[in-house]
């Protein structure tokens, strides 16, 4: 059990990311000096992770370490990873679906047919009483003929890039919320349930833009690719703020749907989140991960409710008729 020269060094190592994924994590406090490190954290526990695996087949002590941080963030650990529930839902409620379906495939991103019927099958199948799409294109939309209802709004005049909110509850008070310079934008309506008064929101953040060309491997490259990340995180904090000047004259219990392009450890997600629930952590399973970042797998899709509700289920389905994966929430009231 006694460590070389070289297992000291690795714990070393081991012993500073798990005290910096706790910080970044906000197990001990509110952390968001550099944005881009909180971007960071699941990747950090993922190295944490490993660490964790090479020391229980080493046979080595250090392994303790890992699940001595886990029992002391385990709040926040269940931002990033959920044990699967196996109870059975037996009750009925208002089930929510939030969906960013890329255009529907209009650019051909994916090497399939039928891309937008294909959908509209997968939402009719689940049957959800409300549904938020992002990345919303009036021109390759299906019909979606079981939802009487819909507000839809393109972020920019006659573009194609928009939002929709389909219902099978009759909306009304619909609003755009115009993000200032940006291609990026949000949508509320309210509803009527059970003889109250609930308002959906659609939001949809500023997006981070990451592909595969990125790299922090040399300073040139690595200072500007986290500028540019400081600068879309700053770009979500502004219309985040436009959505609280609404939010604050709201005076109803709320749902939100939205692609935060951010995960859960980040200052957007606090912001919008609020005194909310996140309807994952409340009964998700595993990573809940919605999008593959440089193909790392990241929750950036969410449902935060009013705390009026209960939520009953949550669902991370696997479909891949987009870069994002849908996610659904059945809830009741309290």
């Amino acid at each position: 059990m006694r460590l070389n020269f070289v297992f000291k060094i690795l714990m070393l190592i081991n012993l500073v990311l798990l005290i910096f994924q706790l910080i970044l994590m906000g197990t001990f406090w509110e952390f968001y000096r550099y944005p881009f490190l909180n971007l960071m954290a699941p990747v950090i526990a993922f190295v944490n992770m490993v660490f964790f695996v090479f020391w229980v087949i080493k046979f080595k002590w250090p392994f303790i370490l890992f699940i001595f941080s886990v029992l002391i963030g385990f709040k926040e650990w269940g931002k990033l990873y959920k044990f699967p529930n196996n109870a059975i839902p037996v009750s009925n409620g208002i089930k929510v679906m939030s969906f960013n379906v890329r255009l529907f495939n209009s650019y051909q991103w994916i090497d399939a047919k039928e891309v937008p019927k294909s959908i509209e099958n997968f939402i009719q199948k689940e049957s959800p009483d409300l549904v938020c799409l992002q990345e919303y294109s009036k021109e390759f939309s299906p019909k979606f003929k079981n939802y009487p209802y819909r507000y839809v709004k393109s972020s920019k005049k006659n573009g194609q890039n928009g939002l929709c909110i389909l219902s099978k509850y009759k909306l009304f008070n619909t609003r755009y919320i115009d993000f200032e310079k940006s291609n990026n934008s949000a949508i509320y309506a309210d509803f009527f349930y059970k003889m109250d008064t609930v308002r959906v929101y659609n939001v949809h953040l500023e997006s981070l833009s990451i592909n595969l060309k990125d790299t922090l491997f040399t300073q040139k490259h690595s200072q500007k690719f986290v500028e540019r990340i400081q600068s879309v995180i700053q770009k979500q904090q502004l219309q985040i703020g436009q959505f609280e000047e609404i939010d604050q004259k709201n005076k109803y219990p709320t749902i939100i749907c939205t692609d935060l392009n951010n995960n859960a450890f980040s200052q957007p997600y606090n912001r919008l989140k609020n005194n909310r629930q996140d309807t994952f952590t409340l009964s998700g399973d595993g990573l809940g991960a919605t999008y593959k970042l440089a193909y790392f797998p990241f929750r950036i899709d969410f449902i935060f409710t009013d705390s009026k509700f209960n939520v009953i289920n949550f669902t991370t389905h696997d479909l891949k008729l987009s870069d994002h994966k849908p996610i659904s929430a059945l809830m009741e009231w309290k």
